[in-house]
C-alpha cells in the first residue's frame, strides 16, 4: 500500500547533538545536503531532542531472561495466536510486540503450566493494550474472552493480570523493537541520493513484462526526462519508489526477529542499526549504511547485520508457521475444554 509522502520543505532546521533536524516534521538533515524521505504519517514536530528520545527508548527495553524449554517449543504457535487475537481486536502492532515480550519475561521468571500459556498470552495482550492503546480500543476481560474462545472464567484472567503486573513491579512502560523501528523511520532511513544496486536494477528490468515497442517508447520518454530533470530529482524518484517497500520490509523483519527470539537480548542500539542496514540491503539500495546514517547514530556498529541476513535467507528456503494455522500446532485447542485445574 502506497503511503502519502511527507511534503515538508524543511525550511526550519534546529540543532540537536551537533546535528540538524527539521522543526516541522522532525526529519534528519545531514550537513552534506542529502535529504531523507519518509511518509506523512511519520512526521512529528522536532520539539525534543530525537537522539536523546531514541536513547531513552533503548534504555526502557523489556527485560529478557532464559526461556524454559516447554515455552520455547510452543512460542511460535503462541505468537500466531496472539497475532490472530490482536487483528480481531483491532490492536496496533506495537501492542502485539509488547505483549509477546511481556509473556517472554513472565514465563522466564515464574513457573507456568504449559496448558495455561494461551491464558497468560491473552492477558499480556490486554495489559499491553492498556499501556499503549486509546481507552476505546482496550479489550477488557469480557471482550477478551469472547474473541479468544479460551475456556477460562473472568476470575482466571484477573488472577493472571495481577501476577503479571506484580512481576513487573507495576511498571508496564517499556519499548520494543517495533517502537525503535518507527522512531528511526521518522528520522529518515531513505535518502534522495540513494541509488539501487546494479544487480537489483537488472533484475527489476528483467521482471517487467512490457512489450518491446512500448518499452522502447518508454525508454525514449525517460531519456527526455533525464535531460530536463536534475540528478537529485532522478535519485529522488528511485528512492520514493523503493521507500514503501523498505517500510513494509522493516515491519516484516521486526516480526521475524520477534518470532525467532534470540536477538531480543542484544544491545538495542546495535540491533536497530543492524536492522536498518539489513532492510536497506534487502530492498536493493547500493549502500546499506551511508555515512550520514552512521554519523546520525554516533557510529554505532551494526554487529548483527550479517547474521540477520543469513537468518532471512534460511527462512526463505524453509516453510514457516502461517498466521491463522495456530490451532493445528502444539497443544490441541479443544483439550483446553476439559482442563479443570485453573490458575493457582
Amino acid at each position: 500500500m502506497e503511503c502519502k509522502q511527507n511534503q515538508c520543505q524543511h525550511t526550519n532546521p534546529v540543532p540537536y547533538n551537533n546535528k540538524f533536524f527539521c522543526k516541522l516534521c522532525g526529519i534528519h538533515m545531514p550537513q552534506d545536503g542529502n535529504v531523507a524521505i519518509k511518509s506523512a504519517k511519520f512526521s512529528f514536530p522536532g520539539y525534543i531532542n530525537p537522539i536523546q528520545n531514541l536513547k531513552s527508548q533503548w534504555n526502557r527495553s523489556v527485560p529478557v531472561a532464559q526461556l524454559p524449554q516447554d515455552y520455547q517449543r510452543q512460542r511460535i504457535s503462541l505468537i500466531d495466536y496472539m497475532m490472530e487475537w490482536s487483528e480481531k481486536l483491532g490492536l496496533s502492532i506495537n501492542s502485539l510486540f509488547l505483549a509477546v515480550q511481556f509473556l517472554d519475561y513472565f514465563v522466564s521468571q515464574k513457573k507456568v503450566d504449559p496448558i495455561q500459556f494461551r491464558l497468560y498470552g491473552a492477558t499480556c495482550l490486554m495489559l499491553a493494550a492498556k499501556s499503549i492503546e486509546l481507552d476505546e480500543r482496550i479489550p477488557f476481560i469480557s471482550k477478551l474472552r469472547r474473541y479468544t474462545y479460551l475456556p477460562y472464567a473472568t476470575i482466571d484472567f484477573r488472577k493472571c493480570e495481577c501476577q503479571i503486573i506484580k512481576q513487573f513491579n507495576w511498571n508496564l512502560q517499556y519499548t520494543t523493537l517495533i517502537d525503535w523501528a518507527e522512531t528511526v523511520i521518522s528520522l529518515g532511513i531513505v535518502y534522495e541520493q540513494d541509488e539501487l544496486s546494479q544487480t537489483d536494477a537488472v533484475l527489476k528490468e528483467k521482471a517487467t513484462n512490457i512489450p518491446q515497442s512500448q518499452q522502447t517508447q518508454q525508454t525514449k520518454q525517460e531519456n527526455i526526462k533525464e535531460q530536463v530533470e536534475t540528478t537529485p530529482k532522478k535519485s529522488t524518484s528511485i528512492s520514493r519508489n523503493v521507500y514503501n517497500k523498505i517500510q513494509e520490509q522493516f515491519t516484516k523483519l521486526c516480526l521475524t526477529l520477534l518470532k525467532e527470539g534470540s536477538y531480543l537480548d542484544k544491545d538495542p542500539s546495535e540491533l536497530t542499526l543492524s536492522l536498518i542496514g539489513c532492510v536497506r540491503k534487502i530492498c536493493g539500495l547500493k549502500t546499506p549504511l551511508p555515512k550520514c546514517l552512521l554519523e546520525l547514530y554516533e557510529n554505532i556498529q551494526p554487529k548483527f547485520q550479517d547474521s540477520i541476513a543469513d537468518l532471512i535467507s534460511k527462512q526463505t528456503k524453509q516453510p514457516t508457521s502461517v498466521v491463522g494455522k495456530a490451532f493445528t500446532n502444539d497443544l490441541d485447542f479443544f483439550s483446553l475444554q476439559n482442563y479443570k485445574n485453573r490458575v493457582l
